[in-house]
Parts: structure tokens; C-alpha cells; sequence
């Protein structure tokens, strides 16, 4: 069974041949206005919020990984603000940690992120026989280019972002995961009434996980409008939304952790 991996929110790919002409991912435009700089977010072992493990590749078995990158106008180095001009890694050898089998490939396609854009990394190939199940360590190393301080070389995971990326590779036939927003939609579902809107109304969210997740409303431009923490705990949750100052037309909400985001369509009619 094919795995695909998306952050926070990526569309559904069909597996492609490995190829870099051929091989590409679409960052996912719910953190066009985020400050989230790396979706899904490494994981934090103090809450187990964040990484990659639920989502296991497979020895024999085709399986795609893609992380999405927003890079901003600038960035703290040492306790002060500097201008970002842009982040790059290697196309080749800067992630640490691969499956023989596995490779990488970026959009843009020279793995260079200007700032203030949105871009992703592919991870995709098929392990092969010569893997030994387990789980690696993944490491990005990332080279960040700041106006009047030159290059900065900085890990992902590393100092600034802490945590853990943990590659479960299982023997062939081990994978259940398939997405990380097929995850959440598997253990997530989301309403609003009344829908459409003309002032008030109540999301509502059925879940099978607990735990700490955001609450983003965007305009059909991909512009975060509102944004507020949540917690949602097994069974029915629900919580009032303020649409009152939206203008009429149709909005996206969406409910996210630090490895993925489900979201639906509310419509706002002033009448």
C-alpha cells in the first residue's frame, strides 16, 4: 500500500518515478500566512506533539514523505533580528537518514527558498531489500542566508528546532499510515452550523484523538484571517465562531497539529 505523507495540508499525489523532472510537491497554503516556519513540526518528546512516526515507510513498497517550508522576511540569530534573505540545502546528500531507495527533490526544484514564499521537499522511492526495518533519525541540513552575516549553516532538527524526526521503516506489509491529512480525516471530522453564515456559527468537530490542535479560518487567497488554540478531546467537540466581520464569499476553516490539517468550506452570505 502506497504511503504519501503531507504538511500541514498537502493535496493527494500519484507516485512518480524517480525523476526530478518528473517529481514534484505543492507546499501547503494554509501557512501562507503562518508562523510556523516547518510543517509537520519535529517532535517535542515532552508532549509528543509533532513528527513523522505515526507514518511509517515500508521495505518493497512505494512511499512519499513532503515537508513544506515558509520562509519569512527575517529571523532571530542570537538573540537579534536579522534579514532573511533566503534558506537553501543541498539537491543532493542534505538529508541525513534515508532509506536506501529513497531520494529527495524540492519545489522550486533548486532547493532554494526565497523569503517570504512557501516551498516543500519531496522525500519518495521505494526502500529497498538491502534496508534493515527500524527507525533512522532524519536530519535537513539547511544553509540560511542572511543580509550583512553571509551563510548560516543550521540542522532540522537542531538548535533552533528541537525535537526529533523519526523514520519508522517497517518489513514489507507492516504500513497502515497513508497521509497525514488522511490520518486526520480518518480520526477527525468537521462541521458548521449554520453553514452559510450570517454572523455565528458553531464548528463542530468529531474526533477520535486528543490533544492540542489550532483552529485557522483563510480567505480563498490563502490569507490566515483568525487563528486560535484548541483542545480537542475524544468524541464530540464544538465551540462558537465569530463570522460577524467577514465580508460575503466563501472561506476555509481548518483544524491542525504539528503534523497535518484538515479543513472545510464555510460560506458567509450578508444577504
Amino acid at each position: 500500500m502506497k504511503k504519501i505523507i503531507l504538511f500541514i495540508g498537502c493535496g493527494l499525489f500519484c507516485f512518480l518515478q524517480l525523476n526530478a523532472q518528473d517529481v514534484a510537491c505543492q507546499p501547503d497554503q494554509a501557512f501562507a500566512d503562518s508562523t510556523q516556519v516547518v510543517s509537520p513540526l519535529p517532535l517535542d518528546p515532552s508532549t509528543g506533539m509533532g513528527g513523522i512516526e505515526a507514518f511509517p515507510a515500508c521495505i518493497g513498497e512505494p512511499y512519499e514523505l513532503i515537508f513544506t517550508f515558509r520562509i519569512g522576511d527575517s529571523t532571530s540569530i542570537n538573540g537579534f533580528g536579522v534579514d532573511l534573505l533566503r534558506a537553501e540545502i543541498a539537491t543532493t546528500g542534505g538529508i541525513e537518514g534515508l532509506p536506501e531507495g529513497v531520494n529527495y527533490f524540492c519545489n522550486p526544484p533548486d532547493c532554494i527558498f526565497p523569503d517570504t514564499t512557501l516551498g516543500c521537499i519531496i522525500l519518495t522511492g521505494t526502500p529497498t531489500a538491502n534496508n534493515t526495518a527500524g527507525v533512522s533519525p532524519l536530519i535537513i541540513t539547511a544553509t540560511v542566508v542572511v543580509d550583512g552575516l553571509g551563510s548560516i549553516t543550521e540542522t532540522i532538527p537542531g538548535r533552533i528546532f528541537t525535537g526529533e524526526y523519526n523514520l519508522v521503516l517497517n518489513e514489507a506489509g507492516g504500513c497502515e499510515s497513508v497521509s497525514t491529512n488522511d490520518y486526520l480525516a480518518q480520526n477527525i471530522s468537521l462541521g458548521n452550523i449554520p453553514n452559510p453564515v450570517v454572523a455565528q456559527t458553531m464548528i463542530e468537530v468529531s474526533s477520535d484523538i486528543s490533544g492540542d490542535f489550532q483552529f485557522n479560518v483563510f480567505d480563498v487567497a490563502g490569507k490566515r484571517l483568525h487563528a486560535e488554540q484548541i483542545q480537542l478531546t475524544t468524541g464530540y467537540n464544538s465551540f462558537n465562531y465569530d463570522a460577524s466581520e467577514l465580508e460575503s464569499g466563501m472561506y476555509i476553516y481548518s483544524v491542525s497539529n504539528g503534523t497535518g490539517a484538515i479543513s472545510e468550506k464555510m460560506i458567509v452570505n450578508r444577504r
